[in-house]
């Protein structure tokens, strides 16, 4: 049985809201809808920094916006760190309201849970000492990725690529030298490069690497059986990208504003 962590006590929400003249009792929640336990919203959330992490409760990206989201439906915020399949996994099976961490959109995952609304796009990015960020400026270098994402074929089809079980092999290797560029999600570059002499850059718009085109949407995890609150967080996550609040936290965490701008929803 699943022991969530408490994020925001009563307590904690009693003092935020009488720091602004107004009582806890008073608190109205912006939407009418169910949680899996009441006052609380439930999340499953995955340690894959910037996106979602457990630092002072749940951080990050997701972890922000979601926060945003729980303080105007008056609720607090229960969380356990999970793997990302338990993740989706919880969530399915209705022990968790919500699961974070940068869930990319895909077709495979709507079949099981609802996915919200596009948060953000994950963006791809060339990693490197010498700014690389085209398709032609890697040619004849040493290029690496991460197992697993979109874009591998298509890097394999152009260079000599390198694949990496993780992205901290990735960037270790190009910061010692030992490849001349990585390709990443851009959140995860700038994570992992901090501090060190490493330029990112988006990977520009190029159809011989189809995800510079079309850049993965990300998503909110959500139970298929409560309609109520996906409806809510949707309607929420389009006030947020309308008043600024999404492009506030991806500048907050090193993202550029762009990966905001969405575009329509990809519907599976």
């Amino acid at each position: 049985m699943m022991k969530f962590k408490t994020l925001v006590s009563l307590a904690v929400l009693s003092t935020a809201f009488a720091a602004h003249g107004v009582a806890a009792q008073e608190c109205t929640p912006k939407h009418s809808f169910k949680t899996v336990k009441t006052g609380t919203l439930t999340v499953a959330l995955t340690n894959t920094p910037p996106y979602s992490l457990e630092k002072e409760g749940v951080s990050g990206i997701d972890g922000d916006i979601l926060q945003t989201f729980a303080n105007e439906n008056c609720l607090k915020v229960e969380y356990e760190v999970f793997s990302y399949p338990a993740a989706v996994s919880a969530v399915q099976s209705g022990r968790a309201d919500a699961g974070i961490g940068g869930f990319y959109r895909t077709a495979a995952r709507a079949k099981v849970v609802a996915l919200s609304n596009a948060v953000y796009l994950d963006q791809v990015a060339v990693v490197s000492k010498e700014g690389y960020d085209t398709v032609d400026a890697l040619k004849g270098k040493k290029v690496g990725t991460v197992e697993g994402y979109s874009w591998v074929r298509d890097l394999e089809k152009l260079y000599d690529t390198k694949t990496y079980p993780s992205s901290l092999n990735l960037a270790q290797d190009v910061q010692a030298g030992r490849i001349d560029a990585g390709v990443e999600g851009f959140g995860a570059a700038v994570d992992l490069n901090k501090g060190q002499k490493i330029q990112i850059k988006l990977f520009q718009p190029d159809p011989r690497v189809k995800a510079t085109t079309l850049a993965t949407q990300t998503a909110f995890l959500m139970s298929r059986d409560n309609k109520s609150f996906s409806e809510a967080m949707n309607a929420s996550l389009d006030a947020y990208r309308k008043n600024g609040v999404i492009a506030k936290v991806l500048t907050a965490y090193g993202l550029p504003t762009s990966a905001a701008d969405v575009g329509e929803n990809k519907e599976y």
